[in-house]
């Protein structure tokens, strides 16, 4: 008995509907913990069907890792891509990398900056994202720029090491307004 290719992607194509059910199910009721794990069983599980169904795709889209701080129900840092690519190491290949940090106070959470790249590598077991290619940090307020080539950002400890071509500018008019 044979499988026909379209029954093999419209079944994978459910499974990949399912995992992400249960994933928001799951997420609601655990954020913390599970938020990391369903996004990367749902890259996993795309890679899985795109292997089976000859599809070369592999890329889980819209990947969102999360940051808690102590015991804070918000996070104070979100690393998000466009897509996600497994590879071999248990690592993912994130295009359209963006971190957004935030600081906690009374109000909620505001976002403080920005950090942008065109593609990198992410070790979702570590926290960490690191490239050899172009990377872009911002405040909000416009405030603050910095650009570089090659870096890499340690979520856990919020850390950021740009290697090379490092260019900052500060604006100091939008500086004093947010402290007189």
């Amino acid at each position: 008995m044979s499988i026909s290719s379209t029954k093999l992607l419209l079944g994978g194509v459910g499974l990949l509907v399912l995992a992400g059910i249960a994933t928001v199910v799951l997420t609601k009721r655990h954020d913390r913990q599970l938020t990391v794990a369903g996004a990367l069983a749902s890259a996993a599980l795309q890679a899985e069907v795109s292997k089976a169904t000859g599809l070369s795709t592999g890329a889980a889209r819209g990947i969102r890792i999360p940051f808690y701080e102590g015991e804070s129900r918000q996070p104070t840092s979100i690393l998000l891509g466009k897509t996600a690519t497994p590879m071999d190491d248990g690592k993912y290949l994130v295009t359209d990398m963006r971190v957004e940090n935030y600081t906690l106070g009374s109000t909620g959470r505001t976002l403080e900056f920005v950090i942008e790249a065109p593609e990198c590598l992410v070790d979702p077991a570590r926290k960490v994202a690191s490239s050899a290619g172009r990377i872009v940090v911002s405040r909000t307020d416009g405030s603050f720029l910095t650009t570089g080539i090659g870096f890499e950002f340690r979520q856990i400890e919020a850390t950021l090491n740009i290697s090379n071509q490092v260019s900052t500018q500060l604006i100091r008019e939008r500086l004093e307004s947010l402290n007189p």
